[in-house]
């Protein structure tokens, strides 16, 4: 991975080929579009927004021809650039000048917020527009792969997973956004700030400030009914999305402080690949929690420590 950042920061086009290259294998290897977005995000945090720009511009205009001459159209490069490159550079410009981890996952979340509340200013009743959707593009897939024998549990299957889009689209996001712009500014750490990285990270705390209208959302979400519902469920996906990098920063600043076997670090991940949904909110409750000080003893800070 350093060699990797070595190579990415040489120059603008060494950054812009580490971009296109990753962003056009991540087509048959989809994490790959993490490394092609934290190369943007490295050279922004390095070097700055302007040549950040400069590199997202050309990696653009290169995945655009690539998509031109192998798919009949620039959509590809297009799409790359205001959807998974942009919004990561905006992140890492933040971040450079608030310096401030927190306050950037902040950010984050708020993209993720907006994103959901612009789904249902722009329908009525986003589950049914997402209904029609897969009705007409997934249905014919799952009845030919055999995954429901009858029509009504099909019919189940499609409308639960209607439910679920928005909020899938958005948590998926956030945490895409937070794992590309960490990998980038743990990039920067190997190669100007040994551990800058881990120091900042075990650091991270978003504070009590944010814990109340956590927990009103969360009632609001239980009590509300319809689409409001919808929408509130669809922001506490979100704010879990967030949290559970909280979640992981104390997991790991716990492990740190009290030199526990690194095993525990991955029995976490590991978990986390097979149990996510469940291991998000566990994860996001205990950030919440180290957040209000309530996790304090357990991690080694002084109670009320904030």
């Amino acid at each position: 991975m350093k060699a990797l950042a070595v190579f990415i920061m040489r120059g603008r086009l060494h950054a812009g080929g580490v971009v296109v290259v990753c962003a056009a294998l991540a087509l048959v290897l989809p994490p790959l579009a993490y490394l092609s977005a934290a190369g943007v995000g490295l050279v922004t945090l390095r070097a700055g927004a302007a040549q950040g720009l400069l590199v997202m511009g050309g990696a653009g205009a290169a995945l655009a021809l690539l998509g031109l001459l192998t798919l009949g159209g620039p959509a590809l490069g297009i799409a790359y650039a205001v959807l998974v490159w942009l919004p990561v550079w905006g992140l890492a410009v933040i971040l450079n000048r608030t310096g401030s981890l927190a306050f950037t996952m902040g950010c984050t979340a708020l993209m993720g917020a907006l994103l959901v509340s612009a789904v249902h200013l722009w329908s009525a009743d986003p589950v049914a527009v997402w209904r029609t959707v897969l009705e007409s593009g997934l249905r014919p897939a799952l009845e030919q792969a055999g995954v429901a024998h009858e029509p009504a549990q099909m019919d189940q299957l499609l409308s639960d997973m209607a439910r679920m889009m928005t909020a899938l689209i958005a948590a998926t996001m956030v945490i895409s956004f937070c794992v590309s712009l960490f990998l980038a500014r743990w990039w920067q750490a190997l190669l100007y700030n040994a551990d800058g990285f881990q120091t900042e990270f075990h650091a991270l705390r978003f504070g009590r400030v944010f814990a109340p209208p956590v927990v009103v959302l969360v009632i609001a979400g239980v009590v509300a009914q319809g689409v409001m519902r919808q929408w509130l469920v669809e922001l506490i996906a979100v704010v879990v999305a967030v949290y559970m990098f909280q979640g992981l920063a104390f997991v790991h600043r716990t492990v740190a402080l009290r030199n526990a076997h690194r095993m525990w670090l991955v029995a976490v991940y590991g978990l986390l690949l097979v149990m996510l949904p469940q291991m998000s909110v566990a994860l996001a409750i205990a950030g919440l929690l180290y957040s209000v000080g309530f996790t304090g003893a357990v991690s080694g800070d002084r109670p009320g420590n904030s």
